[in-house]
């Protein structure tokens, strides 16, 4: 079995590079899976810790679903915002942005 340790070990490291992901980068759909990132590294350590015995309350399972809800929500987004962006040849850099108003 792993050591408890690495498991959040491995979540640190995926939150380490999701924070990275989201602080340097410009393109959009890269920033929305350093998002993605950031949770699943969220949801490792959650399932690790309840994995080594620790009880599972009804609230831990119902952030562990909100966190695949979150996650559904923003690939949606994502696949909603490259269509657009598509679409009406946007470029992806987040920095122009301001072409999407309504």
């Amino acid at each position: 079995m792993i050591p408890l340790l690495y498991i959040y070990a491995l979540s640190i490291a995926l939150f380490a590079i999701g924070l990275a992901g989201i602080a340097t980068e410009r393109h959009l759909v890269v920033i929305m899976l350093s998002v993605e990132l950031v949770f699943v590294a969220s949801t490792i350590a959650l399932v690790g810790h309840f994995s080594y015995g620790a009880a599972a309350n009804p609230q831990a399972v119902l952030m562990l679903f909100s966190i695949f809800a979150v996650a559904a929500v923003e690939i949606i987004t994502v696949i909603t915002f490259y269509v657009y962006m598509r679409h009406n040849r946007i470029e992806f850099d987040v920095t122009k942005l301001s072409r999407l108003k309504w």
